[in-house]
C-alpha cells in the first residue's frame, strides 16, 4: 500500500541502503530494549541497558539546553523513543523526527500516540540532507549515532545550520576517526566496520577534521568531547550477552541477526585497536550580523 509522505528511494541511493539495513525485522522490534537503538552512556555504576541509553539521551538534551521554549529537530530518532522521553523530561514546545528509515515513523507515531504526545511529537520520512522544513525553523537539532551515515555528514551540517535560528545549537553523538589503520589486520577492521554499517567514505575523518567542516557549514563555540570508554565496552558486553543474541535472532532472523554481531565486533575491535572513537559534538548557529 502506499502511503503518502513515505520517501521511495532509487535503488542506486545511499538511504536505501541505510533504510535496508535498520529495516530488517523491525515489525518485530516492538518494545524490545523500549525501542532504544543507542550505544548507551555507562557511566556511574549503570549496567542496565536501558538505563545507559536513556542516561545518553539526558545527556543529549542537556548539553542542547532544551527547555519549555525549544523546537527540536532531531535527525535519525530511530524508532522514537528517544522523543518521547525528551518531550517528557525536559518539556519542549515541539520535536519532529525526521529518519530514512520507514519503519521507524511507524513506531515512532505509534510511541506518539499512546503516550499521549501527538500535539508535542511528529514524525517524518526523509533525507537528512535534504531537510524538509524551512530555513529557520528551529532552535535545536539533535542527532544520537545518526551521522556517521549520512551522505554525507557535511551536507547535513550545512542543512541543519539552516533549518536552526541564529545562536541555535546543534548536538551529536557520532563516531571518529581516531588515526589512520597501520598495518594489514587494522585495514581489514576499519573498513569492515565502515561498509557493514554503510558510513560514506567522505565521513571517515578525524575530530580535528569535524571541527573544521563545522566551522565551513557556519558553526562556532564547537566542543568535541571523546567518551569512547564509556559508552562501546558498554554497548558491545551489552550485545554479547546469549539472552541479547537470542532476542535480536528471533527479531532480525539468523542471517541479519549474525551481521548485527559481526558489526558489533569491528566496531568494538576498531575502539580497542585505537582506530575509531566515540564523540559527543556541540556547536552553535552564529548569529546574523
Amino acid at each position: 500500500m502506499s502511503t503518502p509522505d513515505r520517501k521511495r528511494w532509487t535503488a542506486s541511493a545511499h538511504e536505501r541502503k541505510v533504510e535496508n539495513l535498520y529495516s530488517g525485522g523491525i515489525e518485530n522490534y516492538l518494545d524490545h530494549h523500549n525501542g532504544y537503538l543507542n550505544f548507551g552512556l555507562w557511566e556511574n555504576g549503570i549496567s542496565d541497558y536501558v538505563k545507559a541509553a536513556e542516561n545518553l539521551v539526558q545527556r543529549m538534551g542537556t548539553i542542547l539546553g532544551l527547555n519549555e521554549t525549544s523546537k527540536l529537530l532531531d535527525v535519525a530518532p530511530g524508532m522514537g523513543t528517544q522523543d518521547i522521553y525528551l518531550s517528557e523530561k525536559f518539556a519542549p514546545r515541539s520535536i519532529d523526527g525526521l529518519d530514512v528509515t520507514w519503519g521507524h515513523i511507524e513506531h515512532g507515531r505509534r510511541r506518539a500516540r499512546e503516550a499521549h504526545r501527538e500535539d508535542r511529537v511528529s514524525f517524518h520520512h526523509g533525507t537528512a540532507t535534504a531537510i524538509p522544513f524551512p530555513d529557520n525553523t528551529f532552535t535545536h537539532v539533535l542527532s544520537i549515532e545518526g551521522p556517521e551515515h549520512f551522505d554525507t555528514r557535511e551536507k547535513f551540517l550545512h542543512e541543519a545550520r539552516r533549518v536552526l535560528q541564529p545562536g541555535g545549537v546543534i548536538a551529536m553523538a557520532d563516531f571518529i576517526v581516531k588515526r589512520p589503520p597501520k598495518n594489514l589486520i587494522e585495514n581489514l577492521v576499519a573498513e569492515a566496520a565502515r561498509s557493514l554499517w554503510k558510513v560514506p567514505r567522505a565521513n571517515v575523518y578525524t575530530a580535528e577534521v569535524y571541527s573544521q567542516k563545522m566551522q565551513s557549514a557556519g558553526f562556532e563555540k564547537i566542543a568535541i568531547k571523546e567518551m569512547g570508554a564509556l559508552v562501546i565496552p558498554g554497548y558491545y558486553f551489552e550485545q554479547m550477552k546469549p539472552e541479547t543474541i537470542r532476542a535480536i535472532a528471533r527479531i532480525r532472523g539468523f542471517m541479519l541477526a549474525r551481521l548485527s554481531l559481526l558489526l558489533d565486533v569491528a566496531v568494538y575491535r576498531g575502539f580497542t585497536m585505537g582506530l575509531l572513537e566515540y564523540v559527543l559534538v556541540r556547536g552553535e548557529k552564529a548569529q546574523a550580523v
